[in-house]
């Protein structure tokens, strides 16, 4: 499966590092006020922003982006250690899953249809090189894209500053309530990137099924 032209990875780039900008302000805050729910938000995310150049952050947002490979982003968004790209099981469980997919047409366009995990990611992609460019398959591919590393960062969260939070923010209380919206974020953004990876997969099924010739 594609993982992304640079375009798209640079203008995701801006969401990222607002996600990871606020991560660490409600951590700063749930230590310092031992509580989750703040009126310093806006304040402290102003001065964050005013006070640490744009060129800055978006490389520590790069560097923190890279901590995750994208295949491991794949295994962590389809909780699968095989043939984690959605693209891996795009004719034999997607394409039947979304109505706008003609699968008798990609079957006399394509027979016999690969079963195989490699074959079916290998034929994807052939199929998404003639499309990527269409604006339907830009957006939900820059969807997809967004949502799985922001799923890797939210676990990278998880671990760093849940963990951190029982030694720094004062009550336990606190801590495990923090500890709980992390976890949320994670679960969120993972189901969140499922979605989306999925309708990158059928999107282009769809278009290619529809195609003349």
């Amino acid at each position: 499966m594609a993982e992304g032209t640079k375009p798209l990875k640079e203008t995701n780039k801006t969401g990222i590092a607002i996600v990871l900008v606020m991560n660490v302000i409600v951590y700063y805050l749930a230590v310092k006020t031992d509580a989750l729910l703040s009126a310093d938000y806006a304040t402290i995310y102003k001065s964050v922003s005013e006070g640490v150049p744009a060129g800055l952050l978006l490389i520590l947002t790069s560097i923190v982006n890279a901590q995750i490979s994208p295949a491991n982003k794949a295994r962590i968004v389809f909780m699968r250690w095989d043939n984690p790209l959605p693209g891996s099981y795009a004719f034999t469980k997607y394409a039947h899953e979304d109505p706008r997919v003609d699968v008798s047409a990609l079957e006399k366009k394509y027979n016999p249809l690969p079963t195989d995990p490699k074959d079916q990611n290998r034929l994807w992609y052939k199929l998404y090189k003639t499309v990527e460019d269409e604006a339907a398959v830009l957006q939900v591919h820059r969807e997809y894209l967004f949502s799985r590393d922001y799923n890797g960062i939210a676990l990278l969260m998880l671990i760093g500053l849940g963990a951190a939070g029982f030694y720094q923010i004062p009550s336990l209380k606190t801590a495990s309530l923090y500890l709980l919206a992390l976890l949320i974020q994670f679960l969120l953004t993972g189901q969140a990137a499922r979605h989306h990876g999925k309708r990158f997969v059928t999107s282009v099924l769809a278009r290619c099924a529809a195609r003349e010739g």
